[in-house]
């Protein structure tokens, strides 16, 4: 009996020795904060998107990523904090601003948050001066593009195009 009892004691030292060495040497957690931004049917590059983090984390201010030429952002985070949460927005020239989207702590390693946008009205064009008396006329008809029920397809950037960043520890 005690050498099926000191058998036992060897594979459970082996065992408890790896998940110590494991736990002391793995590599802090990254949350990848990843989406598209998109108009109608295509993709809006040059959307500037920001992650705003909240609780311990989000003493320093949002950090930014520019969306490629297929629209997407990807912004990693090393070594946040376990109460984080995070508020996503974006802003595109020639688009209207979107509601900003907030992410509720605990935080999951991957996040993928889509935006799609509108784009500003075009301003009306000036009325050239009638030679005729003024009366009554036509209201202007602008025409209207109806809204497209295809997204586009999301094609990710890669983990070496995304913007790093390491959450110092307080």
């Amino acid at each position: 009996m005690g050498k099926v009892g000191a058998w036992l004691a060897g594979i459970l030292a082996t065992v408890i020795g790896g998940y110590a060495v494991w736990y002391f040497t793995r590599p802090p957690a990254v949350t990848t904060f990843e989406g598209m931004v998109y108009a109608g049917d295509a993709p809006v590059s040059k959307a500037l998107v920001a992650v705003d983090l909240s609780g311990n984390a989000g003493a320093n201010g949002a950090v930014h990523d520019v969306t490629d030429e297929n629209g997407a952002y990807r912004i990693e985070f090393t070594g946040l904090p376990t109460g984080s949460g995070a508020t996503l927005t974006v802003s595109a020239t020639g688009y209207q601003n979107t509601t900003p989207r907030s992410v509720m702590a605990p935080l999951q390693t991957d996040i993928h948050v889509d935006f799609p946008l509108d784009a500003l009205p075009a301003p009306p064009a000036p009325t050239p001066p009638s030679p005729t008396p003024p009366g009554p006329s036509a209201p202007v008809q602008h025409p209207v593009r109806p809204p497209s029920a295809r997204i586009p397809r999301y094609i990710p950037k890669l983990a070496a195009q995304a913007k790093k960043f390491t959450v110092p520890q307080k």
